[in-house]
């Protein structure tokens, strides 16, 4: 069994023209309060349309580490 995965909800902080991007989580994800996207981490990422400041929600894999792994990612 893999890591535990929770829906989420939060605001695009910061993205990367490389293809990564970091959410700033409404309400913690287990003990994360951000989490990180990209081309390799996550399957449903509509990157042409994310920007910062955006609103969005989805699925990520949570950790013990400062981040957590966005899966899924939909524009609100």
């Amino acid at each position: 069994m893999g890591p535990e995965q929770k829906p989420f909800s939060g605001v695009v902080v910061r993205i990367e023209p490389d293809g990564f991007g970091i959410v700033q989580f409404d309400h913690n994800v287990g003990a994360n309060t951000h989490g990180v996207f990209s081309t390799i981490i996550g399957s449903t990422v509509p990157f042409r349309h994310v920007k910062p400041g955006m609103h969005v929600s989805g699925v990520a894999e949570i950790s013990d580490k400062d981040l957590a792994a966005v899966k899924t990612l939909e524009l609100d």
